[in-house]
């Protein structure tokens, strides 16, 4: 495979796709993990919170994997990548800032976790057509560079925006702009924030990222994960790979999808505790992906998830045990350290071996490897903890699947960037 990017890509347009990371991660992040999930389960669900949000995830989980490789090569073949691109960004975005419409009440559940599971959804299938963009802007080289660099800028933009939705919304005695506390608008305000957050800040990538030409596949609809799954096995190592990929994102799923709940039901962080504790999370996994993203570069992509899947499983345990606050909050930030690098290094090592042709549609395989059996982790989560009432014995659950995933990598290493 060549070392050279399909079409020219100018520095604003490696700087528009990096800042993708930038816009999109607020999204999750005050949604999915430290504001609304928590603000769910305790003011809108309050009985049984955590056992709906974790299976309304794993809906979620699963009706990606369905999808991911036919849109893929749907893009690919069409010319679309930039188009679905934006339509995802776009309709997640929406959804999320609908949930200000959701009210501290029961009779809200339903309309929540439905928006939730649309934006889940679409801020997540957006990375099947976001990810397939990397080769057409750097050689083989620099991908792992780049990868790094834009999962770390994402990690900045979900501490701004964190910070923000701190200082703004729910810090002052008197929330702005008229702000009911009493109703939790204040919260339910930050949703309308991280979803102009995602539109305004996707902009230079839609107007400088330029859109790769069609790449027509053959197959119907039932063909094309069969016709993916032929392509990754032509790559040595890549379904083993795949599967171990499986594996240990299952476990940063559920960490991700269900972190802010630990904390909130375990330690009994308050809102602005769980803001602090996020922004001090997120500081820790940036400066973990940028040099990430160099380890990637100069030891190898399985390497830099070996030592990033070590770190995960050490210090997640400390943080599941932890008999404090304190230790575990401590134990979280170093656990931050690693989330990034065994991503960003993920992502370079498919797009290194990838044929140039179906960039997207391996990258809907690599989505499935990251979403078929991720509604497992949250599916075990909630009915552990519906089974025994406590919230430690759910998240253990993340442990195994990394140790799993860890255990399947290949043995031999990648090429570190031929």
């Amino acid at each position: 495979m060549s070392d050279k990017p399909m079409i020219p890509a100018t520095k604003r347009a490696k700087f528009g796709w990096a800042l993708y990371d930038w816009a999109s991660s607020p999204v999750p992040t005050l949604h999915a993990t430290f504001v609304f999930a928590v603000y769910f389960t305790t003011s809108i669900a309050p009985e049984n919170g955590t056992f709906l949000w974790s299976q309304m995830t794993s809906i979620a989980a699963f009706a990606i994997a369905l999808v991911s490789v036919f849109a893929g090569r749907m893009a690919d073949s069409k010319g679309l990548i930039k188009h679905c691109l934006t339509g995802s960004l776009l309709l997640g975005a929406l959804a999320v800032m609908g949930l200000w419409y959701a009210k501290p009440d029961t009779s809200f559940v339903f309309y929540a976790l439905g928006l939730s599971a649309l934006s889940i959804f679409m801020m997540e299938i957006s990375f099947v057509f976001y990810n397939a963009l990397l080769v057409h802007l750097v050689p083989k080289s620099q991908m792992g560079r780049l990868s790094g660099i834009a999962w770390g800028t994402g990690y900045v933009g979900a501490v701004v925006a964190l910070g923000i939705a701190l200082a703004v919304f729910i810090l002052p005695e008197n929330a702005p702009f008229g702000l009911d506390k009493q109703s939790a608008e204040h919260v339910r305000a930050t949703m309308v924030f991280a979803g102009a957050w995602a539109i305004i800040f996707s902009l230079p990538l839609f107007f400088f990222t330029p859109s790769p030409a069609p790449t027509p596949h053959k197959g119907a609809y039932l063909s094309q994960l069969k016709i993916a799954l032929n392509e990754a096995r032509a790559i040595p190592h890549m379904i083993r790979f795949l599967l171990a990929r499986m594996a240990f994102n299952d476990g940063l799923v559920t960490l991700f999808a269900l972190g802010g709940i630990f904390a909130a039901k375990v330690f009994g962080f308050t809102q602005t505790e769980i803001l602090i504790f996020a922004i001090s999370l997120n500081v820790s996994a940036g400066i973990g992906a940028i040099g990430g993203g160099w380890a990637d570069d100069k030891l190898g992509s399985l390497r830099t998830i070996r030592l990033s899947l070590l770190g995960l499983m050490v210090f997640g345990t400390i943080a599941i045990t932890a008999p404090s606050k304190e230790i575990f909050w401590i134990a979280t930030i170093l656990l931050g350290l690693f989330v990034g690098p065994s991503q960003s290094a993920s992502r370079s090592y498919v797009a290194r071996r990838a044929p140039q042709d179906s960039k997207a549609s391996l990258f809907g395989l690599y989505m499935v490897s990251g979403k078929a059996t991720s509604f497992i982790g949250p599916m075990i989560y909630g009915w552990l903890v519906f089974a025994t009432g406590i919230e430690r014995a759910g998240m253990a659950i993340v442990i195994i699947l990394t140790l799993i995933g860890f255990l399947l990598l290949p043995k031999s290493d990648d090429i570190k960037a031929d």
